[in-house]
């Protein structure tokens, strides 16, 4: 049996000076949640959050905005080359995590959830939220980006310029992964194909 082991990144470990250990479950809120968007409706075709408000609630809730909207721009580039097409506001998450004294403070979670989705032809084309006003993933065009960085408050060259940079890693990324099953190799080709696409369209 095949299967993906993954440590999970919302419990921290509890060490006594007896030596013992226990667990202990850091709180998190999606994207829904901090909106207060019923999960029906996680789908911003649905009525759930674009990527600009997505941008705009970190901008509005994270304890360090700046690095957090670079994670969330790295993480929207990168469910777009790896074609999950599934990215919604679920899957993205705030997650809080003891600060100084007895605050808290409120984080972009890691990522979860990565599926590359147009592998599965059963699975929709449309991508859960738009980038730059488009659907499609096929369709992303440098512009798209732009759009989106208008929409985010980003600078337009930096958000360019970050594509074909990820793009870049995920290709070396690959070079070290042996795809042995089948479903696995024909996964790697396609992040592979979308990767390279990325790296010549970005980088005119």
């Amino acid at each position: 049996m095949d299967y993906l082991l993954v440590e999970r990144y919302d419990r921290s470990v509890i060490r006594s000076s007896h030596g013992s250990q226990r667990y202990e479950r850091l709180h998190q809120e999606d994207f829904c949640q901090a909106s207060g968007i019923v999960s029906e409706k996680k789908y911003q075709s649905e009525g759930g959050p674009s990527l600009k408000q997505c941008f705009d609630l970190l901008r509005e809730v994270s304890t360090a905005p700046v690095i957090d909207l670079g994670r969330l721009l790295d993480a929207v580039i990168f469910n777009y080359l790896i074609g999950n097409n599934d990215a919604h506001a679920k899957n993205y998450s705030l997650v809080y995590v003891a600060g100084k004294g007895t605050g808290y403070e409120a984080r972009l979670s890691p990522l979860y959830d990565l599926v590359c989705t147009i592998y599965y032809p059963e699975l929709s084309k449309k991508m859960a939220m738009k980038i730059g006003g488009e659907y499609l993933s096929d369709r992303i065009a440098p512009g798209h980006f732009e759009t989106l960085a208008t929409e985010a408050g980003l600078a337009k060259p930096l958000v360019k310029q970050r594509v074909p940079e990820l793009a870049t890693s995920v290709l070396e990324g690959l070079k070290m992964i042996e795809a042995k099953q089948p479903v696995a190799a024909d996964v790697a080709k396609i992040i592979r194909q979308r990767s390279e696409d990325a790296v010549s369209r970005f980088s005119k």
